[in-house]
């Protein structure tokens, strides 16, 4: 099982990784295309299509990663006021409630995935695209935040820790 867990994040560090490269990507595109504009008055009509998909896979890509890390933004104004005990009973349901969420997220990326192969659904803006592709990574990276959230539940209900 310890393997599983190293490849495990592994694979989300890498992702993240990704992201943090798309996210460079995004931000290049973007002043080449205002530069283009402002200068020769002419913009690269690709760059906003790209940019909209780009960022989806930014989220599905970095918010395992950012899970594990503790880097989601919590309101702990009652949270603070609580005992111990009530606070670890409150992640585990929370994290549960997260998991659930996210394997429903699952569910209907892998059938919208599927519907978008049956039908040969593209994206015709100004690059025509097949669109599985571009949303395959919603299935993908709801399984591996469920994941993760079973994983924080298991850890706070087994030893009263949280990572």
């Amino acid at each position: 099982m310890k393997l599983f867990w190293v490849i495990f994040d592994r694979t989300t560090e890498v992702m993240a990784g990704i992201a943090g490269v798309i996210l460079v990507f995004i931000c290049a595109a973007t002043c080449y295309t205002i530069g283009m504009r402002f200068l020769f008055r002419q913009t690269t009509i690709w760059i906003t299509q790209t940019t909209e998909y780009a960022l989806l896979w930014i989220v599905f890509l970095g918010t395992t990663w950012l899970l594990r890390e503790g880097g989601h933004i919590t309101t702990d104004i009652i949270y603070s006021h609580l005992s111990q005990k009530t606070k670890r009973r409150l992640d585990i349901v929370m994290f549960v409630a997260g998991a659930i969420a996210c394997l429903f997220m699952v569910y209907f990326g892998i059938d919208h995935v599927r519907e978008c192969i049956s039908r040969n659904v593209t994206d015709v803006r100004a690059v025509t695209l097949p669109k599985w592709p571009l949303f395959v990574i919603i299935p993908i990276g709801s399984a591996l935040l469920a994941t993760q959230f079973f994983r924080m539940a298991w850890k706070r209900f087994a030893d009263g820790e949280v990572r």
